[in-house]
């Protein structure tokens, strides 16, 4: 009789929320997993604590959970079915973020997130290796050298092997230098944040449904409530000063930041007792994005912050990435089928994955970019209000013509790249309707004409405003 041929083994590099998911589901299809991670059991699960910030779920991530790992999720979550933003002078403007009941985001605190899904690779049968440093990698032979915390030198090899390493990562740098011609963009952007300690019970008169918004032009704060009644807060501001405006590394003197706060953010300030020491005294996170190209290269694949590293201003950093474990997935089944060249299959899979995610990562990375604009100061912006509320008008009569652009990135599964190019076109054609017509005040207008120019958007001529002296909205804020 012949032997039974043995399990197919993943090394996954990072015991991060996406390497911990991937190995729930490669041990779902009989895979051998062992997962390295170069922080200690303490490190990881309170990463990025004081630093961070909610992870915001939508479709695309809670629809890459099974049922009951779902389930837990949503237990230790948050849901939120609105912003609400905090004007100057003390107002509020609650802007849904749907258009139907199941619209909503989850917001989980990431520590908790992250020992959820620990728990769940380990009960699956993954063997996880805290403290272990990757130095080298073959791609080839799917292998990857590792040094200890306490000493010594661990090499594991498998027949895939997984960069879940963040956006840091050792194993991209280690393909890059193996042969695999990829090209890397990396760049940081002005702003960075800090997270601020919030006075306990001070969370409960927010809206425990919304996500709050203080937009203050470049910079914003930022409140997640969370179950236990507290809100994870958070500060965004480019870090160096500009034109004289008080930034992270420009305040005076640690008295300057609480008279900011009074000034900027009063109804929320008295909530914040130690933001002094909170914004002088700590160093901000610094945000970047990070693109590249391919996300393969023999037996070996990058998934998550490891491929696409992108801005959290969109909200869909962990979303992206819980959909590249699904597309991976799919593809491993696509292609290890019984009979086939296992070798060979792998290495199908994972160009697959490339061709299939790249233009996707490149798209959310340049929205999440341009999100930003909205979330500083376009929120607050009643140009901004007009055009979402034409949006609005328009999904609601046209739901299989017209949808908004954050309802196709949030609440469908329809590839980044493709928004981009239907957002494009659908701005456009508001554009020239908005140019031909007055939005506050022929609404109607807009609406019934909007099906015809539609069909035809390159062959409208735009026309004189018909109000005399009106300046239109800009394309601010479409984002």
């Amino acid at each position: 009789m012949s032997e039974p041929r043995r399990r197919l083994r993943a090394v996954i590099v990072g015991a991060g929320p996406v390497g911990c998911l991937l190995a729930v589901e490669l041990r779902r299809r009989d895979f051998e997993v062992e997962i390295y991670e170069k922080q200690t059991p303490a490190g990881a699960a309170t990463a990025g604590s004081r630093r961070s910030f909610n992870l915001t779920l939508t479709l695309r991530g809670t629809g890459a959970l099974r049922p009951a790992l779902r389930d837990r999720v949503y237990a230790v979550g948050t849901v939120l079915t609105r912003r609400i933003v905090h004007h100057r002078d003390g107002s509020l403007t609650h802007q849904p973020y749907g258009v139907a009941p199941g619209h909503h985001l989850l917001s989980v605190p990431r520590a908790a997130l992250q020992r959820i899904l620990l728990e769940e690779a380990r009960a699956a049968g993954a063997t996880v290796h805290f403290g272990h440093a990757c130095v080298a990698a073959d791609p080839h032979r799917a292998e990857a050298v590792f040094v200890a915390d306490g000493g010594g030198v661990r090499r594991a090899s498998g027949d895939l092997l997984i960069g879940c390493d963040g956006a840091n990562s050792a194993v991209r740098y280690e393909l890059s230098k193996s042969g695999a011609r990829m090209r890397i963009q990396q760049e940081y952007i002005p702003h960075g944040h800090v997270e601020l300690a919030m006075r306990p019970g001070c969370a409960r008169p927010l809206r425990p449904d919304g996500m709050h918004l203080w937009p203050r032009g470049d910079h914003f704060l930022q409140a997640q409530p969370n179950r236990d009644g507290t809100a994870t807060t958070t500060l965004f501001m480019p870090v160096d000063s500009r034109a004289g405006e008080l930034r992270f590394r420009a305040f005076a003197r640690r008295a300057a930041v609480r008279g900011h706060f009074d000034r900027e953010y009063p109804d929320i300030a008295p909530a914040l007792p130690e933001v002094a020491r909170d914004v002088w005294d700590a160093r901000p996170a610094l945000l970047k994005v990070v693109r590249c190209a391919p996300y393969h290269y023999g037996q070996a694949v990058l998934v998550g912050d490891a491929a696409h590293t992108i801005v959290p201003f969109f909200g869909q950093g962990i979303n992206c990435s819980f959909e590249d474990t699904e597309v991976l997935c799919a593809l491993l089944d696509r292609h290890l089928v019984p009979g086939a060249d296992r070798r060979a299959a792998i290495r199908a899979a994972v160009a697959g994955f490339s061709e299939a995610r790249v233009e996707s990562g490149l798209a959310i990375a340049d929205l999440s970019l341009a999100n930003l604009r909205e979330l500083s100061a376009h929120v607050d912006d009643e140009r901004f209000h007009l055009r979402k509320a034409l949006e609005r008008r328009l999904h609601q009569r046209y739901p299989r013509d017209f949808t908004q652009l954050y309802q196709l990135v949030a609440f469908t599964r329809v590839p980044y790249d493709e928004i981009v190019r239907r957002s494009r076109r659908d701005a456009h054609v508001l554009d020239l309707l908005c140019e031909r017509y007055d939005p506050r005040t022929q609404a109607d207008e807009i609406l019934a004409s909007y099906p015809e120019l539609a069909r035809d958007p390159d062959a409208a001529e735009p026309v004189p405003v018909l109000t005399a002296g009106r300046s239109g909205p800009s394309r601010q804020g479409d984002l």
